[in-house]
């Protein structure tokens, strides 16, 4: 009599070689991904909330005077924190990401880094409808100036707000 053995054949396995495959060139791409994402962020931080009082409107006015800020619209763009600038500075044609006046900001900027030298933050509000491309290229401006051919820290910490 034959001795059978303990195996017994249970009909074919399972094949994991195409899974395994697919597991081995996905990793790399998710691991590539990740860090062309930290490579894109832009360092900005939010608004410090306090637990004070509430100030008046009169303090309000005066300190928004104070707070370096611009503001972009479908009209252009409206600089706040110097009252001898002309806040508004509109389009250079219908508003579009390559229409937006760049260089008028870029000295509006430069007059407010030298009317607040100790300011390093700008707080920068965007409508809805402006797009990513005009709101990034407002952040460059902000953080550094290179009208003179060097690169000049201006307001290194922009702060990003919401309008609607």
């Amino acid at each position: 009599m034959a001795r059978r053995s303990g195996l017994e054949d249970t009909g074919p396995g399972l094949d994991l070689i195409p899974m395994l495959s697919v597991v081995v060139h996905l990793v790399p791409m998710l691991l590539l991904s990740v860090r062309f994402l930290a490579l894109s962020q832009v360092p900005a931080r939010g608004p410090v909330v306090s637990a004070l009082d509430a100030p008046d409107k009169g303090s309000l006015s005066e300190q928004s005077k104070k707070v370096v800020s611009v503001e972009i619209d479908e009209m252009g763009f409206l600089v706040g924190g110097s009252p001898g600038l002309d806040p508004r500075i509109p389009c250079k044609g219908p508003c579009a990401p390559g229409t937006y006046d760049m260089d008028a900001l870029g000295q509006a900027l430069v007059t407010l880094k030298a009317a607040h030298p100790d300011e390093n933050r700008v707080v920068i509000a965007p409508t809805g409808d402006v797009s990513f491309e005009v709101v990034a290229a407002v952040m460059a401006a902000a953080r550094e100036d290179w009208s003179s051919g060097k690169a000049r820290a201006l307001f290194p910490e922009p702060l990003l707000a919401v309008r609607k």
